[in-house]
Protein backbone atom coordinates (compact mmCIF):
# COMPACT_ATOMS: atom_id res chain seq x y z
CA UNK A 1 0.00 0.00 0.00
CA UNK A 2 1.18 3.49 -0.35
CA UNK A 3 1.23 6.49 2.15
CA UNK A 4 2.34 10.16 0.93
CA UNK A 5 4.44 12.17 3.27
CA UNK A 6 2.73 12.96 6.45
CA UNK A 7 0.18 10.49 6.05
CA UNK A 8 -0.74 8.86 9.54
CA UNK A 9 -0.04 5.03 9.20
CA UNK A 10 -1.62 4.44 13.03
CA UNK A 11 -2.10 6.45 16.40
CA UNK A 12 -0.59 6.24 19.79
CA UNK A 13 -3.06 4.68 22.16
CA UNK A 14 -5.46 2.94 19.52
CA UNK A 15 -5.96 -0.84 19.26
CA UNK A 16 -2.77 -2.72 17.87
CA UNK A 17 -4.65 -4.71 15.09
CA UNK A 18 -1.96 -4.24 12.49
CA UNK A 19 1.95 -4.56 11.65
CA UNK A 20 2.98 -2.39 8.74
CA UNK A 21 6.44 -3.39 6.67
CA UNK A 22 8.16 -0.77 4.81
CA UNK A 23 9.18 -1.42 1.91
CA UNK A 24 10.72 1.51 1.02
CA UNK A 25 10.58 5.16 2.14
CA UNK A 26 11.16 6.62 5.65
CA UNK A 27 8.50 6.72 8.44
CA UNK A 28 9.03 8.50 11.81
CA UNK A 29 7.49 7.29 15.66
CA UNK A 30 6.12 9.90 17.21
CA UNK A 31 4.84 10.61 21.11
CA UNK A 32 2.90 13.56 22.62
CA UNK A 33 4.32 13.86 26.09
CA UNK A 34 1.58 14.96 28.66
CA UNK A 35 2.23 18.63 27.99
CA UNK A 36 1.72 18.69 24.63
CA UNK A 37 5.37 18.33 23.12
CA UNK A 38 5.97 16.28 19.70
CA UNK A 39 8.92 13.97 20.36
CA UNK A 40 10.26 12.14 17.50
CA UNK A 41 11.17 8.65 19.16
CA UNK A 42 12.44 6.57 16.36
CA UNK A 43 13.14 7.06 12.34
CA UNK A 44 12.33 3.26 10.32
CA UNK A 45 13.14 2.83 6.97
CA UNK A 46 12.57 0.05 4.18
CA UNK A 47 12.77 -3.39 5.62
CA UNK A 48 11.68 -2.34 9.26
CA UNK A 49 8.77 -3.55 10.51
CA UNK A 50 6.57 -1.07 12.75
CA UNK A 51 3.47 -1.81 15.39
CA UNK A 52 4.27 -5.39 16.59
CA UNK A 53 2.19 -6.47 19.05
CA UNK A 54 3.93 -6.04 22.16
CA UNK A 55 1.13 -4.21 23.71
CA UNK A 56 -2.52 -3.96 22.86
CA UNK A 57 -2.10 -0.65 21.69
CA UNK A 58 0.30 1.12 19.33
CA UNK A 59 2.87 2.73 21.93
CA UNK A 60 3.75 5.86 19.33
CA UNK A 61 2.16 7.00 16.76
CA UNK A 62 4.02 6.43 12.86
CA UNK A 63 3.48 9.17 10.31
CA UNK A 64 5.51 8.81 6.53
CA UNK A 65 8.67 11.30 6.05
CA UNK A 66 8.44 10.35 2.69
CA UNK A 67 6.10 8.86 0.20
CA UNK A 68 6.42 5.47 1.37
CA UNK A 69 4.84 1.66 0.58
CA UNK A 70 4.22 -0.61 2.74
CA UNK A 71 2.79 -4.04 3.41
CA UNK A 72 -0.02 -4.03 6.50
CA UNK A 73 -0.52 -7.72 8.19
CA UNK A 74 -2.91 -8.45 10.15
CA UNK A 75 -1.84 -8.71 14.37
CA UNK A 76 -3.60 -12.38 14.09
CA UNK A 77 -1.42 -13.53 10.59
CA UNK A 78 1.89 -12.02 12.04
CA UNK A 79 1.15 -13.70 15.55
CA UNK A 80 1.02 -17.07 13.55
CA UNK A 81 4.53 -16.18 11.65
CA UNK A 82 6.39 -15.45 14.49
CA UNK A 83 5.71 -18.67 16.45
CA UNK A 84 6.06 -20.55 13.12
CA UNK A 85 9.14 -18.64 12.91
CA UNK A 86 10.11 -19.63 16.28
CA UNK A 87 9.57 -22.51 16.04
CA UNK A 88 11.64 -23.07 12.54
CA UNK A 89 14.16 -20.48 12.29
CA UNK A 90 13.51 -17.67 14.42
CA UNK A 91 13.22 -15.13 11.22
CA UNK A 92 10.41 -13.05 12.56
CA UNK A 93 12.94 -12.24 15.84
CA UNK A 94 15.16 -9.92 14.32
CA UNK A 95 12.33 -7.84 13.46
CA UNK A 96 11.16 -6.94 16.89
CA UNK A 97 14.84 -5.85 17.42
CA UNK A 98 15.01 -3.78 14.26
CA UNK A 99 11.84 -1.92 15.95
CA UNK A 100 13.05 -1.49 19.38
CA UNK A 101 16.51 -0.59 18.57
CA UNK A 102 16.18 3.20 16.90
CA UNK A 103 13.83 3.40 19.97
CA UNK A 104 16.70 2.28 22.55
CA UNK A 105 19.42 4.42 19.62
CA UNK A 106 17.59 7.62 20.86
CA UNK A 107 18.27 7.42 24.17
CA UNK A 108 21.80 6.95 23.86
CA UNK A 109 22.51 9.59 21.69
CA UNK A 110 20.24 12.06 23.86
CA UNK A 111 22.53 11.15 26.45
CA UNK A 112 25.55 12.47 24.95
CA UNK A 113 27.48 15.61 25.67
CA UNK A 114 27.15 18.22 23.40
CA UNK A 115 24.67 18.92 20.66
CA UNK A 116 27.08 18.54 18.25
CA UNK A 117 28.25 15.03 19.21
CA UNK A 118 24.38 14.30 19.09
CA UNK A 119 23.79 15.38 15.95
CA UNK A 120 27.23 13.84 14.50
CA UNK A 121 26.06 10.34 16.27
CA UNK A 122 22.24 10.71 14.71
CA UNK A 123 23.69 11.06 11.96
CA UNK A 124 26.21 7.94 11.97
CA UNK A 125 23.67 5.58 13.35
CA UNK A 126 21.35 6.71 9.93
CA UNK A 127 23.56 7.02 6.92
CA UNK A 128 23.90 3.29 5.92
CA UNK A 129 19.99 3.18 5.85
CA UNK A 130 19.37 6.27 3.60
CA UNK A 131 19.28 6.01 -0.25
CA UNK A 132 21.65 7.34 -2.27
CA UNK A 133 20.73 9.40 -5.17
CA UNK A 134 23.93 10.79 -7.92
CA UNK A 135 26.47 9.42 -4.96
CA UNK A 136 25.04 11.67 -2.78
CA UNK A 137 22.27 10.47 0.38
CA UNK A 138 18.67 11.31 -0.16
CA UNK A 139 17.92 12.93 2.97
CA UNK A 140 14.32 14.01 3.50
CA UNK A 141 14.64 14.50 7.41
CA UNK A 142 13.42 18.64 8.43
CA UNK A 143 15.34 20.13 11.28
CA UNK A 144 12.26 20.08 12.94
CA UNK A 145 12.36 16.44 13.05
CA UNK A 146 15.66 16.26 14.00
CA UNK A 147 15.40 18.87 16.72
CA UNK A 148 12.36 16.82 17.75
CA UNK A 149 14.47 13.66 17.80
CA UNK A 150 17.56 15.16 19.65
CA UNK A 151 15.50 17.15 22.08
CA UNK A 152 16.61 20.85 20.94
CA UNK A 153 15.65 23.17 18.69
CA UNK A 154 15.53 23.70 15.08
CA UNK A 155 17.86 26.71 15.39
CA UNK A 156 20.17 24.24 17.19
CA UNK A 157 20.51 21.54 15.03
CA UNK A 158 20.87 24.59 11.79
CA UNK A 159 23.90 25.86 13.31
CA UNK A 160 25.62 22.09 14.18
CA UNK A 161 24.82 21.63 10.10
CA UNK A 162 26.54 24.95 9.21
CA UNK A 163 30.04 23.82 12.07
CA UNK A 164 29.74 20.63 9.69
CA UNK A 165 30.02 22.35 6.65
CA UNK A 166 32.29 24.87 7.87
CA UNK A 167 34.50 22.14 8.92
CA UNK A 168 34.36 20.03 5.69
CA UNK A 169 32.75 17.32 7.32
CA UNK A 170 29.61 17.66 4.95
CA UNK A 171 28.07 19.36 2.38
CA UNK A 172 24.79 19.89 1.18
CA UNK A 173 24.33 20.64 -2.32
CA UNK A 174 20.31 20.52 -1.97
CA UNK A 175 18.53 21.06 1.02
CA UNK A 176 16.78 17.52 0.81
CA UNK A 177 20.81 15.68 0.06
CA UNK A 178 23.45 15.10 2.21
CA UNK A 179 26.85 14.10 0.92
CA UNK A 180 29.37 12.88 3.90
CA UNK A 181 32.55 14.38 3.19
CA UNK A 182 35.01 12.46 6.00
CA UNK A 183 33.06 9.48 7.66
CA UNK A 184 36.59 9.67 9.90
CA UNK A 185 35.90 12.61 10.97
CA UNK A 186 32.27 12.04 11.63
CA UNK A 187 32.57 9.60 13.98
CA UNK A 188 35.25 10.98 15.74
CA UNK A 189 32.97 14.03 16.72
CA UNK A 190 29.73 11.70 17.32
CA UNK A 191 32.18 9.86 19.75
CA UNK A 192 32.90 13.34 21.42
CA UNK A 193 36.38 14.44 19.84
CA UNK A 194 36.49 18.29 19.25
CA UNK A 195 35.57 19.59 16.18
Amino acid sequence: MPADAGEVLFLEGDACEHVYELRDGIARGVSISPDGERQVTAFFFAGDQIGLPVAHTYRFTAEAVTSLHYVRHSRHRWNEALITSCRDEGRLLPSICAEQDPIFRRGIIIGRNGVLVRICAFLVSIVDRLPQIDGQLDFPLTQLDIAAYLATTPETVCRGFRQLREAGVISMPRRDRMLIRAPARLQAIASGAAI
